[in-house]
Parts: C-alpha cells; structure tokens; sequence
C-alpha cells in the first residue's frame, strides 16, 4: 500500500474518532493500533502530523477519500471507521451521520457494508452484556 492510501487510511480513522466529540482513551488506543499496523517498513508513520492535520482541518474527509483508489482500501476504510466509532460503546447519532456520510464518499452502497454493520453491532451488544456501561458518580 503505498503511502498515501495509509494516510488516507489513518486520517479518516482519526476523523471517526473525533465525529462524537468526546476524546476516550479507547479511540485513542484504536488510533494508535490503525497507526501501528499501517507503519512501513521503518515502522515509521505520520500520525501526529495526520492528527494536527484533522484538528487544524487542514485535510477534508472528500480530500482523503480521493486518495483511496483501491475499492479495497476503500472498504478498509469504512471498517477501520466504524471500528473506531465502536470501541467506546454504541455508535451516538453524531457517529452514524458521520459514517453514513463517509459510506456515500467512499461510493459504498449498504450491500457493501451491511454484513460488516451487523457484525461490529453484534461485537457492541456482547461488549455490553460483558461489562456494562459505568454510570457517573
């Protein structure tokens, strides 16, 4: 993959992370996983150049999907998303508007992403059923 496929990778998976304004460690833990297995060779990646980059909203999320050629990478893409949006618990509406907007720039239809959808639902309600959410004190 070449590099700017990875960035392209990583700044929406950054932008996922920031669609429900909250900042929890567990996306930034998901970030910096994504970081690490996107790195090349070197182990090297632009991750805090990428994470100004979306925060000084220098990119766009049209702008980094244009980099995503591959329909591969393009799916990837998605799925690293919606990953992202999951991994501190269910999707709020601000993350279903953001992933639903990002399906349609990637030029996914609902077939497309519809098992994955179901699957990362089933992952939240058995993370639920596990340890269920801590109520503020």
């Amino acid at each position: 993959m070449q590099q700017d496929s990875r960035n392209a990778l990583l700044t929406l998976a950054l932008f996922a992370a920031f669609a429900d304004g909250h900042k929890a460690d567990s996306e930034r833990e998901a970030i910096r996983r994504i970081a690490e297995s996107l790195s090349d060779d070197q182990g090297g990646h632009p991750l805090a150049t990428l994470y100004q980059d979306v925060l000084l909203q220098r990119v766009t999320v049209p702008g980094a999907v244009a980099a995503l050629t591959d329909p591969a990478h393009r799916q990837l893409a998605y799925e690293m998303a919606v990953c992202v949006c999951d991994v501190d618990g269910r999707q709020t509406a601000a993350e279903r508007d953001f992933l639903a907007t990002l399906k349609t720039a990637l030029q996914l239809d609902a077939q497309q992403t519809a098992a994955f959808d179901q699957e990362a639902d089933a992952l939240v309600d058995v993370a639920e059923k596990a340890i269920p959410p801590t109520l503020p004190a």
